[in-house]
């Protein structure tokens, strides 16, 4: 796997401000800045399995109709959006640590894939990714759909 220098930069330097700011609110501190682009960012996992890339993401309290799934050269791009909480009727949160907001993740797969016969499910807050291997073809951006996993 390979990350573009400028998107894998950016990538990791969102996670370390994200976690910077767990941080500051775990020990109560001030912090001025929300993140400078995104609200916040899933943690992925990558992985190869039965001759398919696997992509792992946490995305709870997401539904399939707020993600969009995309494969575009040698990408995987996942988006979405996370509505922020409110409290109803006279009661207030007293911690909220769980991110809202916009998200996009990218994760760059340096394998030749059929995006065609990807599929995206949802299940349990995790958004599992399956990417079966093919010969070198990278090109056309390719959106692959989410559907609700049935327990």
């Amino acid at each position: 796997m390979r990350r573009a220098s400028t998107e894998g930069l950016h990538e990791e330097l969102m996670h370390a401000w994200q976690e910077l700011e767990r941080l500051f609110a775990r020990l109560g501190l001030p912090h001025e800045n929300a993140s400078p682009a995104e609200s916040w960012t899933p943690c992925v996992d990558v992985f190869e399995a039965d001759g398919a890339l696997n992509v792992v993401m946490e995305v709870p309290g997401l539904n399939p109709e707020s993600l969009h799934v995309s494969w575009s050269s040698g990408r995987l791009t996942v988006s979405g959006e996370r509505r922020e909480r409110r409290a109803s009727g006279a009661v207030g949160f007293l911690c909220m640590e769980r991110p809202h907001g916009r998200f996009t993740r990218t994760v760059a797969l340096d394998v030749p894939v059929d995006a065609r016969r990807a599929q995206a499910r949802l299940h349990s807050g995790l958004l599992t990714v399956v990417l079966p291997r093919l010969d070198d073809r990278r090109g056309r951006e390719t959106v692959i759909p989410v559907e609700r996993q049935k327990t």
